[in-house]
This record gives C-alpha cells, sequence and structure tokens, in this order.
C-alpha cells in the first residue's frame, strides 16, 4: 500500500505545483486567476485574497506532500481543497455561468462536467493515498517504487493537460 501512497502523493503534488507556478509564472497569470475567481460568485472586493488563499493553498499541498511526517496532512488538505473547487465549479454550472478554466494558469477553455471528473478523480487519489498511508507497512520495493513513479507522472500530464487533450478529441468527446 506504501506504493498507492507515494503515486498519490507524486500525482497530487505534480498536479498542484503546476497550478501554483501556471498561477504565479508572471503577473498576467496571476491576474487572470483574480479575475476568473470573481466569476465563480465571489465577490470583487474579495476575488485577490480568495485567489491569493486558494494559490498558498495549494503551495501548502505540495510542501506537505514532500516531507514525509506530514503527508497524511497533505493528503486531508488536498481532498479538502479539492471538495472545495468541485463544489465551486458545480455551483458555477448550475448559475449557468462557464468561466475559463485557470486552473494552471493562462487557460481559456470554458469550465465544464470534465473539470468536475477531474477534480472527483484527483479527490479520489488523495483518499487512496491516505488510505495506503494508514495501511502501512514496509517501504515499497524499488520496482514498486519504479511502478508508482512510472504510473503517477503521465497521469499528472493528462490531468494538467486535460484541456488540450479534449480540445483535441472534441469532436468525440462526451465530457466537453
Amino acid at each position: 500500500m506504501r506504493a498507492v501512497e507515494l503515486a498519490a502523493r507524486l500525482l497530487l503534488a505534480l498536479v498542484f505545483l503546476t497550478a501554483v507556478v501556471g498561477k504565479l509564472r508572471g503577473r498576467a497569470g496571476f491576474d487572470g486567476f483574480v479575475g476568473s475567481v470573481g466569476q465563480f460568485g465571489v465577490p470583487a472586493r474579495w476575488a485577490s485574497a480568495v485567489a491569493r488563499l486558494a494559490v498558498a493553498t495549494e503551495a501548502a499541498v505540495v510542501v506537505l506532500l514532500a516531507v514525509p511526517s506530514t503527508v497524511p496532512a497533505g493528503l486531508l488538505l488536498a481532498a479538502g481543497l479539492l471538495g472545495v473547487l468541485t463544489a465551486a465549479i458545480v455551483g458555477t454550472l448550475r448559475r449557468g455561468v462557464r468561466p475559463a478554466c485557470r486552473c494552471f494558469g493562462a487557460g481559456d477553455a470554458p469550465i465544464g462536467l470534465r473539470h468536475v471528473a477531474r477534480n472527483l478523480v484527483l479527490l479520489s487519489v488523495a483518499l487512496l493515498g491516505l488510505l495506503g498511508w494508514a495501511a502501512a507497512g514496509p517501504p515499497p520495493s524499488t520496482p514498486a517504487m519504479l511502478i508508482a513513479v512510472g504510473a503517477a507522472v503521465p497521469l499528472a500530464a493528462v490531468v494538467v493537460r486535460l484541456d488540450d487533450l479534449v480540445a483535441l478529441f472534441a469532436p468525440t468527446c462526451l465530457l466537453y
């Protein structure tokens, strides 16, 4: 089960690290993110503070997942943040609003059901990682670690580039 924990930690850390870097890479990226926060129903006077809190929480997840003694806190924080973000997306979609997904910085694809599905999958990964941590057991063998890394890295790439993949296969994609 430690290999499951390792795969979950790495996948989530890569996804949240990419989100933080994408939003903080330049002033325009962060400003775009702040603007999108307002479109999710956050009052304009709170949009900047909520955006900063979101980025700080994402960064905290990365740090907590990187330190072995704080892994459970990182997995719980990731699950909580993903739950909040998913609820915000669902609420926004129910109001008939589809702002651009700025999850990883300067994206322009409108939010949709694929973002809800993506977040629910990531939430499940966080919970699986927590289960793997709780089950304890010996450290994973080298082959198990290689499999965990070999699964987590490409899956993180798929999560981060999901909008591009959907655009590539849009005519046949049901989650658009």
